[in-house]
């Protein structure tokens, strides 16, 4: 296997499954070292993968405590060798692999059902949030469009919020749900991933029925892509609610500021006033529009210092001047060498040459990091690319 260190292209599927695949174990690549750290012996971790992927294809017999328990010795002065933290974290992924088969079998098998156990088999795991948060999926197997991205997102956060008590999802509701393909753009996720997890939610439901629904007490922060993207009903009848044109440009207006290209302050929000539509027109729905506004003016004035924290750029020069920040120690962060790509093309487009287009960035999707503190803080990202597109916009392309 070729494991070499920052500069070689990593091989790792788009969204690795906590379940590992021999082919997963067979492409892993390994970074070098930070620099003044020591990396584990290539030879002795090489050779030790080689037995986890012949374990994978039924060649060995290692098992879980066989991983936990591997010692790699330091390379010897002169050779860099792997990254220990990464292999330390790969080598659990491949523990709970070798501890989650057996469940994966039984949740595959069709002669008992979904959920039908055996005296040879441990009683499946019970869920908790954080492992529907960091639940990753394989690209489609074969020739299968895979299911929905989208869809299948909304529904993990609807299970997570479950699991934490603010949602009220049933075991039911679960085994019911139907999910739409993948459309020509996209990958989607390999359905036999998604129904084997959703099998264990299943499980975990029933034995466990959801928390009482309790009140959110934290709000995620509104993006500029949120405010864009933002719609509002009709008033009921009887209602004129507000005049639309006057709403959608008041929105512009607060999607500017988040990126830096206008000021609006949380006091500019709360005086806003619109019109009336002409009479016999109904507008937008006054209470939806005044919750979104109340959203916005909480978040404006909990952090007045964060519009304009990303400068103007109309070139690539400046797009390389930009300093990304680094994704918290607590947090996985978005994939350095993707989004560097991404700039690149981008910066590329900026000085007239052939790039990304602003319809690329928009349908962009950056893989997250594999360690908490790697890679670019996702919420800087996500602020740059929305600002980036509409330069690309303003220029036609």
């Amino acid at each position: 296997m070729d494991r070499a260190g920052h500069d070689t292209k990593h091989h790792q599927p788009a969204h690795p499954a906590p379940l590992l695949s021999a082919d997963d174990v067979s492409q892993v690549v390994f970074h070098r070292p930070p620099a003044g750290e020591l990396g584990y012996d290539e030879d002795q971790v090489d050779a030790f993968i080689d037995r986890v992927e012949d374990t994978l294809r039924s060649k060995d017999q290692l098992v879980a405590a066989d991983i936990r328990a591997m010692r790699f010795p330091f390379a010897v002065p002169g050779r860099l060798g792997y990254y220990a933290a990464e292999v330390d974290m790969f080598l659990e992924l491949v523990a709970e692999t070798l501890e989650s088969t057996p469940q994966r079998r039984q949740a595959a098998a069709p002669a008992l059902g979904a959920h039908a156990t055996s005296t040879k088999m441990q009683p499946p795991p019970r869920l908790k949030p954080e492992d529907v948060r960091g639940v990753r999926f394989h690209k489609p197997r074969g020739n299968t469009p895979g299911y929905h991205e989208g869809e299948i997102d909304a529904f993990l956060a609807r299970i997570e919020a479950t699991l934490r008590g603010e949602d009220d999802l049933t075991a039911l509701e679960v085994q019911e749900i139907e999910f739409g393909e993948a459309t020509a753009d996209q990958f989607g996720y390999d359905e036999d991933d998604v129904d084997t997890f959703l099998d264990l939610v299943v499980v975990t439901l029933e034995a466990s029925p959801p928390l009482p629904v309790k009140q959110r007490t934290v709000e995620a922060p509104l993006t500029a892509r949120d405010v864009r993207t933002a719609s509002f009903g009709k008033p009921p009848r009887g209602r004129r609610g507000y005049q639309e044109s006057q709403v959608d440009k008041f929105l512009d207006r607060i999607e500017d500021t988040l990126l830096g290209q206008d000021t609006l302050s949380a006091q500019d929000v709360r005086e806003m006033k619109f019109s009336r539509p002409l009479i016999g027109r109904r507008g937008y729905n006054e209470d939806e529009v005044d919750a979104f506004l109340a959203r916005v003016e909480r978040q404006l004035a909990d952090s007045p210092g964060s519009p304009g924290r990303i400068p103007p750029i109309t070139s690539w020069k400046q797009l390389r001047q930009v300093r990304l920040p680094p994704a918290a120690a607590d947090q996985r962060g978005y994939r350095s060498a993707q989004v560097d790509r991404m700039l690149e093309e981008i910066g590329i487009a900026l000085d007239g040459m052939l790039g990304a287009t602003s319809g690329d960035i928009l349908k962009v999707r950056f893989a997250h990091a594999l360690m908490n503190g790697q890679g670019y803080d996702c919420a800087f990202v996500d602020e740059l690319m929305p600002r980036l597109a509409a330069e690309l916009q303003r220029r036609g392309r």
